[in-house]
């Protein structure tokens, strides 16, 4: 079984799928303010493919105006918690 195909473990693209829907973006929008391919934004919140943790970051930071830590929190809690 690989990374994204377990369940319990916290992905990027899961923790850019919860903080994109908590501001109300959509994917085009995000992809769009990262000057960026949608198509490879939404393999991302697929899980599909993992993006970078630099990725990830800067799409917290620069579009969601939140810090990592604090996106990971928000998707912990949408996952339930840990």
């Amino acid at each position: 079984m690989t990374a994204l195909q377990q369940p319990d473990l916290m992905t990027g693209g899961f923790i850019l799928k919860v903080n994109r829907k908590r501001i109300g973006f959509t994917q085009e929008q995000v992809a769009a303010m990262m000057d960026m391919n949608l198509k490879t934004y939404q393999r991302w919140e697929r899980d599909n493919t993992e993006p970078s943790f630099g990725e990830v970051m800067a799409i917290c930071e620069c579009v969601f105006k939140v810090e990592l830590l604090d996106a990971i929190v928000v998707a912990q809690e949408a996952k339930g918690g840990y």
